[in-house]
């Protein structure tokens, strides 16, 4: 078996144990005792000494990768502009295989990101080899758990992408979720909702950021034929983007048009069938998703707890996003440049329909969203998060050296 072929079903596999789809593993019970038997690493004082000052360099604990990951790759972009502005990350796989090389994980983030971590950033399968650092960061909720026994740093942060309680019914896994939030970490947020919330319900400092698109994959392009379209964003395995609400919409919308085409990615829809013409496409690459999107008159995108990166991204590309109302995507969508929809399937389908119906409001939407995302950049948004961790980095060195000072004086 080639390592390439070794890296992928290894990742796949461990997705399900530590993922943002947190599918429960046979034994969860040796996956949660992490929660109270930790793994404990102490200051590295001596380490600290030696530290240049205007030097930075920042560990992240990860979960496993997997090809069609949003989240991994906002994270990964974000790392990448770090880098860029001289900050040295390094990447700690959450359940990694001790067998797999830097090399190969590079390029496993190459493929399923488009992301080059360079020379300069490091990636390790395990976290347990994690070494002093001036911050480190959990960037799911069961990592958060890695961070908080994890003392040989100085600063701890949160890069938080949504209010993951809510992918669980009202149990454990709620509160274990939950519970990460109380752990005094600074919280980098994606979007206004996520800041909001965690600071007034958990009292954490946050600093947002907001979401762009990559300006080279998703550009305007036009419609190439007549025939009515639709896009679905369909993902039955994840609970929060409402599966059967979008298809109980579709059903009835198909039952109006019935020269309506509707079309899946997302995830491959293995033993559905539909009444309706459809194509599913699966997984795609951010290049053929572009084209995809605008090849279709409207894109619906439903998001139950924070927003998705999609809608930039469609309107980007020249369609129109149709999503769910509420605080949870109205920090960066409203009905000037999208189709906003209350989370009723009867609702969805009539309003889509009326779209259809009316041509020329369609097109103004569609006009209003390619002007709106022109404001934003990757670049301007994650250089709020670099100030943000510069700034709180040089403050926990200032607080921590005057302490030493008093310590010596004493």
């Amino acid at each position: 078996m080639g390592i390439k072929r070794k890296v992928r079903e290894t990742l796949e596999k461990l997705i399900a144990h530590y993922g943002y789809v947190m599918v429960k593993p046979e034994n969860k019970m040796e996956m949660y005792r992490w929660i109270t038997k930790g793994y404990p690493v102490s200051f590295d004082e001596e380490a600290f000494s030696q530290r240049e000052d205007g030097e930075y360099i920042v560990n992240w604990v990860i979960p496993p990768l997997g090809p069609g990951s949003g989240g991994h790759r906002t994270i990964f972009r974000a790392i990448g502009f770090l880098s860029q502005w001289g900050i040295t990350n390094r990447i700690y796989i959450c359940g990694g295989n001790e067998g797999i090389p830097s090399y190969a994980l590079k390029q496993t983030v190459l493929e399923y990101y488009g992301i080059d971590l360079g020379e300069k950033n490091e990636i390790h399968a395990n976290f347990r080899d994690m070494r002093h650092a001036d911050a480190v960061v959990a960037t799911s909720w069961f990592t958060a758990y890695i961070v908080r026994y994890f003392d040989n740093a100085l600063s701890k942060f949160y890069f938080v992408q949504d209010f993951e309680p809510f992918f669980y019914p009202m149990g454990a896994e709620y509160f274990f979720a939950e519970n990460t939030y109380k752990m005094g970490f600074r919280g980098i947020t994606a979007g206004d909702w996520l800041a909001q919330k965690l600071h007034d319900e958990y009292g954490m400092e946050t600093q947002a950021f907001r979401f762009s698109y990559d300006r080279e994959i998703y550009r305007e392009q036009k419609k190439k034929d007549s025939v009515p379209r639709v896009f679905f964003y369909a993902r039955p395995y994840t609970e929060r983007r409402a599966f059967e609400m979008g298809i109980l919409a579709l059903e009835r919308l198909a039952e109006q048009m019935p020269d309506l085409e509707i079309v899946f990615a997302g995830q491959q829809l293995v033993g559905y069938d539909f009444n309706f013409r459809y194509k599913d496409l699966g997984i795609l690459s951010p290049e053929r998703l572009s084209d995809v999107y605008a090849q279709c008159d409207m894109c619906l995108v439903l998001s139950m707890t924070n927003l998705s990166l999609l809608p930039m991204e469609i309107m980007a590309s020249g369609s129109v996003v149709v999503c769910n109302t509420g605080d949870n995507n109205a920090w960066q969508l409203n009905e000037e440049h999208a189709v906003m929809v209350s989370p009723d399937p009867l609702e969805i389908s009539d309003k889509m329909a009326y779209f259809f119906q009316h041509p020329k409001e369609l097109e103004q939407k569609r006009q209003k969203g390619l002007e709106f995302v022109q404001q934003f950049t990757y670049e301007k948004e994650i250089r709020k998060v670099y100030d943000f961790m510069v700034q709180s980095i040089d403050k926990d060195v200032k607080k921590k050296r005057s302490a030493q000072a008093e310590k010596t004086n004493v």
